[in-house]
């Protein structure tokens, strides 16, 4: 029975498996690493199943946004906060995603707190989906030179930082081809 009071639904039909139980399941906010080789497309469902792809991919070294996490079928999807859809943490021993954790203060790869950023390079900035370089992750909006911004979250990837804007706007990064992007203003 659906708890949202729609019906029923079977788990199997005419031998074949329709539904399956999800454990181990959560809400929150977690980031990843992408950590394989190749891209990885993402699926609409959590499921290893190729009829699900959207046509979406993660790409290595991407850091990734998570929103929900569960286990299926003896895997770990993870749901992508920015709407492309799941990704599986691992498939046939192949590490996909790889949490990125909080380490001791002094070399922390994520951190949630609250600081000010300007822009401080002469072009406009545009703002990602996702904590990644990737034109995949524009989203079309920019900030200006001069424009000071909330943070509310870094994230460190191959030695830069990239920065949430406060206003749920997406991400930036600190600096590219080793310019200066954005100053703390601390």
């Amino acid at each position: 029975r659906l708890s949202d009071g729609r019906g029923w639904v079977f788990s199997a039909k005419d031998q074949l498996l329709v539904m399956t139980e999800a454990h181990d399941y959560s809400r929150g906010l977690w980031h990843y690493n992408v950590v394989c080789e190749e891209d990885a497309e993402t699926r609409a469902a959590p499921t290893f199943s190729d009829t699900h792809r959207t046509g979406e991919f993660v790409h290595s070294g991407d850091c990734v946004a998570v929103d929900e996490r569960c286990r299926i079928a003896g895997g770990r999807f993870c749901k992508l906060a920015d709407g492309r859809g799941w990704v599986f943490e691992s498939k046939d021993g192949l590490l996909v995603l790889s949490e990125v954790k909080g380490m001791r203060r002094a070399a922390r790869d994520f951190e949630r707190g609250l600081w000010h950023y300007t822009v401080i390079c002469d072009d406009d900035v545009e703002v990602r989906a996702a904590p990644t370089y990737s034109d995949e992750a524009r989203t079309g909006q920019f900030l200006c030179p001069g424009d000071v911004v909330a943070v509310d979250e870094r994230c460190r990837i191959g030695g830069i930082w990239f920065l949430k804007l406060c206003d749920g706007r997406g991400w930036v990064f600190e600096s590219k081809d080793r310019i200066s992007v954005m100053a703390n203003m601390e």
